[in-house]
């Protein structure tokens, strides 16, 4: 799975597939892919 980042208002969704409209403020302007931290284990 992918996070995805509206470039309207920031939200942030984790999605398989890149959504079509924002949850939070209903923007159709699209989404970016996050630049994720790679995580480390302890």
């Amino acid at each position: 799975m992918a996070d995805w980042k509206c470039s309207e208002c920031g939200h942030s969704k984790e999605s398989r597939c890149k959504p079509k409209k924002c949850p939070e403020c209903g923007s159709s302007k699209g989404f970016a892919k996050a630049e994720n931290a790679p995580e480390t284990s302890e």
